[in-house]
């Protein structure tokens, strides 16, 4: 390519070539000549991508070999600093993107936008057991209910709502996993902080790191990522309660994650416990430590004794070692706070489950692979939805920030 791609999709690997092959098969299919595609393969070996994805001829594919101990971060590190768009978007090797995600790249700099966000459907690879379909073996995809609505949202506004959820959830905060953010953001939050991902989780640490360079980003709410889960993924070793453990056994961690860790933080892994420090993190490494009285402790200690009660110990421990900030009264009603979250959620999820399950727009099975679950996508949420959107002069005129 002659010119900087509009678009560079980073996907950093390990190990699990035969989904990576599928998702490369899938994105060398798009139409757009303007894109890259940037595969950083931290596997054991390469033989096997060779074989598998060796015939891949097309120039829009990078691929970088990177062999010896690397954490989860450092391989997303390197992957992000080969990105050469105007714009990146970093995917795991099960998951996929629809080509609206060009259109929406190009729009973000028609009119100056750092940051894009999209609810993103899940697709669970034959093998991944879920608790509405138990151990299916036939691929099911799941989309929310779309409106097709732009809205221009406040970044820290975003930042104060991951605050006061204790740091245990992402909510609506870009981050450049499953999101779409300029590489003009990106190198301002590498040169502030030192990297890409201050902070063990990338998606969490990335995301609070660049609410230090972005004043605010718009959401689409049509589907542009699709989030997939194959049976070796975090998200599947979820679902069998594999998401919980003590910090020295997770070796996709960074070598000083455990030195690092905050002493605010209970001392074991898990999904609150990773993205809390995380948060911590990455407010300290953008000089942003006054931040930090704002993050709820009270849900994050309530969030972690009611998720994982096997450390409600740590959880103690870590009150005790921080006794100024978080009262006895003020953790009892945090526990209330994290159960009626809980029960809420659990209610959606019910409702949703209900709806999808009746509803055959919102649910399909029997999709193979990502490629199946993209086309099907694709089927019913085309490119000209997207385009339709940003011909209203509202919404290229920057339209309302909420």
């Amino acid at each position: 390519m002659s010119n900087a791609p509009i678009l560079s999709i980073v996907i950093p690997t390990k190990n699990r070539q035969p989904y990576l092959a599928k998702l490369l098969q899938c994105l060398l299919m798009m139409e757009s000549r303007d894109i890259e595609v940037i595969v950083h393969d931290n596997s054991d070996d390469r033989s096997l991508y060779d074989k598998l994805c060796g015939g891949f001829t097309d120039p829009r594919l990078r691929y970088f070999f990177s062999p010896g101990s690397l954490s989860m971060s450092e391989n997303c590190e390197r992957g992000i600093a080969l990105a050469q768009g105007s714009y990146v978007c970093m995917i795991g090797d099960d998951d996929g993107v629809t080509e609206s995600i060009v259109d929406v790249a190009r729009w973000m700099k028609s009119i100056g936008v750092d940051a894009a966000v999209a609810a993103v459907p899940t697709y669970l690879w034959p093998g991944v057991s879920s608790k509405l379909d138990g151990a299916q073996t036939h691929g099911i995809l799941r989309l929310p209910k779309y409106s097709g609505r732009i809205q221009f949202i406040d970044e820290s506004a975003a930042l104060d709502r991951v605050l006061s959820s204790g740091g245990i959830r992402i909510a609506d905060l870009p981050s450049v996993y499953q999101g779409v953010i300029s590489k003009r953001a990106l190198v301002a939050l590498k040169r502030r902080a030192g990297t890409y991902f201050p902070g063990p989780s990338p998606d969490m640490a990335n995301a609070v790191g660049l609410s230090a360079v972005i004043d605010r980003f718009v959401k689409i709410d049509l589907p542009l990522v699709i989030s997939g889960s194959c049976p070796s993924s975090g998200a599947a070793e979820g679902a069998r309660h594999g998401h919980e453990g003590e910090l020295a056994e997770k070796p996709f961690l960074a070598a000083d994650t455990a030195a690092t860790w905050p002493r605010e933080v209970p001392y074991y892994f898990s999904g609150p416990t990773l993205y809390a420090s995380s948060v911590l993190r990455a407010l300290l490494a953008t000089q942003r430590a006054p931040k930090l009285q704002q993050l709820r402790f009270d849900r994050l200690y309530a969030a972690c004794a009611v998720f994982n009660p096997k450390y409600r110990g740590r959880v103690a421990e870590a009150r005790a070692k921080n006794a100024a900030l978080v009262s006895s009264p003020a953790f009892l009603v945090a526990i209330g706070w994290i159960w009626w979250q809980r029960a809420r959620v659990l209610f959606e999820n019910l409702r949703d489950k209900a709806t999808v399950t009746i509803s055959s727009d919102r649910r399909a099975a029997g999709l193979p692979d990502i490629g199946a679950a993209t086309e099907y996508v694709m089927a019913r949420f085309g490119r000209e939805q997207f385009r339709a959107l940003v011909i209203n002069d509202a919404l290229t005129s920057r339209g309302p920030v909420v």
